[in-house]
């Protein structure tokens, strides 16, 4: 691992070694190469190196590897600058009522950019991820620290091969791997797809969310019986999804139960549904009520009024 350190305002430290200055040239130059009119100020996180910076008047994170590598640039957007799709998928999102906290725009290397949305709702935050066109492309659980999540994985030739030939008019606009598998967000026809390859780079599933009118009358035909027979009470999710395999392709239906309160009652084969709602402005609800996310919440308000 490489230590950089020098004397001065760019990097602290007062290690005057050679090796270290060159390596500071040449993250100076591939910055000026990128950002020509910009002036930076160095910092390190983990084995990066970051120039802080002013995008077009926006502060911004330019982030480069010790052999002057540019991976990815991150700019702080007020709401008012993000394109007009996506402000208006925002606000038609199921996520429309909620506080926006915090924007994004990712620009990285062989990616499409993709601007991030940082959402809360009492206890929970979310980040919604979406291209330039307002596609909603993931949802994940919003973390302490992202930037370094936001970093682009390098992609076996394999996967990108399988890409090009599958999916020949597709846009990359998010990598990962996890769990012993490579998982790529694609822009393919407009939609947004997640394709899952094993470490080797083998194709393992492509999946995309489809409208429920579009499912085929013999597939509405056996959820509904399949509801019937061992889910009564549930629902099916308003988006399923559909999945390529090199087997063959199959829909994935997400079933859900009913409101808290409600369920059933199993008594050998007799199944019987209850609805024991409680209306939450009631002190019997406060008493009864598991929700450990409104439990923290009525904690904060109680704290606030103190």
């Amino acid at each position: 691992m490489l230590a950089l350190g020098i004397c001065g305002a760019v990097v602290q430290g007062c290690d005057d070694n050679d090796d270290n200055l060159d390596v500071l040239d040449k993250l100076q130059a591939a910055f000026s190469q990128k950002y020509p009119e910009a002036s930076p100020k160095w910092k390190t996180r983990s084995n990066y190196y970051i120039a802080d910076f002013q995008n077009q008047n926006y502060a911004a994170e330019a982030w480069f590897t010790s052999d002057a590598v540019w991976l990815m640039t991150e700019t702080d957007l007020p709401h008012a600058s993000l394109p007009e799709a996506v402000k208006n998928a925002f606000k038609n999102s199921e996520y429309g009522q909620w506080s926006l906290d915090d924007v994004d725009m990712l620009v990285r290397e062989g990616m499409e950019p993709v601007y991030v949305l940082e959402v809360e709702q009492g206890p929970r935050e979310m980040d919604l991820y979406y291209n330039a066109e307002g596609i909603l492309i993931k949802v994940v659980e919003d973390s302490e620290d992202d930037s370094e999540d936001y970093l682009p994985i390098e992609l076996p030739e394999e996967v990108k091969n399988f890409l090009q030939e599958k999916y020949a008019a597709s846009k990359i606009v998010e990598t990962d791997q996890e769990h012993g598998q490579f998982e790529v967000d694609i822009i393919h026809d407009g939609v947004a797809k997640e394709v899952l390859f094993d470490n080797s780079g083998n194709w393992l599933s492509s999946s995309w969310e489809i409208s429920l009118d579009t499912l085929p009358e013999v597939v509405k035909t056996a959820i509904r019986q399949e509801i019937n027979d061992k889910y009564v009470g549930y629902e099916t999710d308003d988006e399923p999804e559909l999945v390529e395999t090199p087997d063959g392709n199959y829909y994935r239906i997400d079933v859900t139960n009913t409101a808290s309160g409600m369920g059933l009652i199993k008594c050998g084969s007799v199944v019987i549904p209850f609805d024991n709602q409680i209306s939450k402005d009631t002190d019997l609800y406060k008493l009864y009520n598991t929700n450990i996310h409104e439990i923290i919440e009525m904690k904060k308000h109680a704290n606030e009024k103190c």
